[in-house]
């Protein structure tokens, strides 16, 4: 069995095609283990500031223009459903302080991660909202988070991004096999072929 790492962050409409296509892995043996990061972390550590620094808006406005026109386009491409979100910059800070949760005690995130990512990218709902994370959290095993327990999350999920960084992960999503990265669902083919080879 391949282990593969699969570092995410549910705010990518990428993360969200590679979970669609996470078969095209799995079907050459690979096994995934799941990564929760934050994207805006990431960002944060490449311009050289703290990891929760004010948000600045990395893309130049021709590139913001492409991912707009892009995301549809995979979309369509790989036949997979896109419904949303409402907003550019969706929030999922909260949601990914939960899957922290998950990845610290060992639990399986599976149900978590496609119920949140059909919330957002199919409902269009708003990971941040209370009621809607709640709903969310419900199919996991995991009956929601402490105040304390959620600030640890955080805590733990800065910490594992910085990690993540460190390892040459520099967006979402990004898989690691044998030390060598691959990013972004249109590199799972490459990463399957090496696979195959062994």
């Amino acid at each position: 069995m391949a282990e593969v790492d699969f570092f995410y962050d549910l705010r990518s409409p990428y993360t969200y095609f590679a979970w669609h296509r996470r078969n095209v892995l799995e079907s050459v043996g690979a096994s995934l283990s799941l990564r929760p990061v934050s994207i805006d972390v990431l960002l944060s550590l490449q311009a050289g500031r703290q990891p929760w620094a004010e948000y600045v808006d990395p893309l130049a406005p021709p590139k913001r223009s492409h991912l707009f026109a892009d995301i549809p386009r995979m979309a369509k491409y790989w036949n997979i459903p896109l419904g949303g979100p409402r907003s550019f910059k969706p929030g999922s800070k909260q949601a990914m302080c939960f899957a922290t949760a998950l990845y610290s005690t060992g639990e399986n995130q599976s149900e978590f991660v496609d119920a949140a990512l059909k919330a957002l990218w199919i409902d269009a709902k708003d990971l941040e909202a209370p009621h809607v994370l709640a709903d969310i959290e419900s199919s996991s095993p995991i009956n929601g988070l402490t105040d304390a327990e959620r600030q640890a999350a955080l805590e733990e999920l800065t910490a594992n991004t910085r990690a993540a960084y460190e390892l040459g992960v520099f967006g979402v999503p990004t898989f690691r096999y044998r030390d060598k990265i691959y990013f972004g669902a249109d590199r799972m083919d490459v990463l399957a072929s090496s696979i195959s080879r062994g």
